[in-house]
């Protein structure tokens, strides 16, 4: 006989948030030059689809096939840029540049694959170098994009025209005696990255009444000195190595930048996992639950988790109205589902 537990579920009413943008840097380089004689650097537009393809393929690999690294979530956007001739104002419904000409993976030693740099508590940059050879892209350039595909087919996840310091739309003229190198500059901020308060959140029956509210205070976390958890917070933005894959939750009381994990099995419920994305959302949810046990437990905080102890990027924290811990207090007899969402916006 299977007894069917009751449950009781937390979900977030505030999301984890991450805002991102993109730009571009274009040089030129005459045959055998190691030095460009042109350069060019201008904003580039995230598309929806670009918004789509990253929550999406959050964790998912693709692995690059020229510097043969793991490209995961937003940063696939960038493995290929496309050049075309087309001259439409761009718009975030595009899906593609209007009239491709050529796409690379390759950068011919003009740049960096790919670099990531932290500028500040939840701000990082991560640059790519894409570069077209001798014989590819020649013509007058009017437009990019970048891609996770090397099949034209596949569009673009980002599309803008080249312009001026102005904005005015420019043509850039390649011929078979340069090389074109575009850098991508990739910049996500997340927030909060010191603990804030979030509102409150519910905690509802199967009949999805209310049964408990708490006050919640969140942060994205992962800044310490240790190697471990330097890169956390960027990391389960992307969901690199398993980052941002399942829920944590704490036991005991902790300290507002505490990256411990509570590892148990959650007695007999499950770690979890990223739900289903839907196209035009914006947002990802991710649940995980704590089964029926032997003893009530108090559960301080939850947050995004990874498969070790280290790699928590998002931390909620129940409080009371004065900010200290107000932990939920689970019922041994029942199920305990914890829930958080990941949102994402242009910067």
């Amino acid at each position: 006989m299977r007894v069917n537990h009751l449950t009781r579920e937390v979900k977030a009413v505030v999301p984890a948030e991450a805002k991102i943008k993109a730009w571009i840097e274009v040089r030129k380089y005459y045959r055998g030059a190691t030095e460009p004689h042109f350069y060019h650097a201008q904003h580039n537009l995230i598309l929806n689809k670009g918004l789509d393809h990253g929550l999406a393929n959050w964790g998912g690999i693709i692995i690059h096939p020229v510097e043969d690294e793991y490209y995961r979530g937003f940063e696939q956007m960038f493995v290929y840029v496309a050049v075309g001739t087309g001259t439409a104002a761009p718009a975030t419904t595009q899906t593609g540049l209007q009239n491709e000409i050529a796409r690379t993976a390759a950068n011919l030693g003009l740049g960096a694959g790919r670099t990531r740099v932290r500028l500040s508590d939840g701000v990082h940059r991560v640059t790519f170098t894409r570069s077209f050879d001798y014989s590819q892209a020649n013509g007058n350039l009017t437009e990019f994009g970048g891609s996770h595909s090397g099949n034209s087919a596949d569009g673009t996840h980002t599309r803008e025209l080249f312009r001026d310091s102005q904005g005015n739309p420019i043509v850039i003229t390649k011929t078979g005696n340069e090389r074109l190198a575009i850098t991508y500059h990739f910049e996500v901020t997340l927030t909060p990255t010191v603990q804030t308060d979030q509102g409150s959140i519910n905690l509802v029956n199967q009949n999805n009444n209310v049964v408990l509210t708490r006050l919640v205070r969140g942060l994205w976390i992962g800044r310490g000195s240790n190697s471990n958890d330097t890169y956390n917070d960027y990391g389960g933005f992307i969901g690199d190595n398993g980052r941002g894959e399942m829920i944590g939750h704490w036991t005991t009381s902790q300290a507002a930048n505490m990256t411990y994990l509570d590892t148990t099995d959650f007695n007999g419920g499950l770690y979890g996992g990223r739900l289903a994305y839907t196209n035009g959302t914006y947002y990802r949810d991710v649940e995980g639950e704590r089964g029926p046990e032997a003893s009530n437990v108090s559960i301080f905080a939850y947050g995004l988790a990874g498969w070790v102890n280290f790699h928590v990027s998002y931390k909620l924290r129940f409080v009371n109205s004065a900010g200290s811990d107000n932990p939920i207090q689970k019922n041994k007899d029942y199920r305990l589902r914890l829930a958080l969402r990941l949102s994402v916006s242009r910067l």
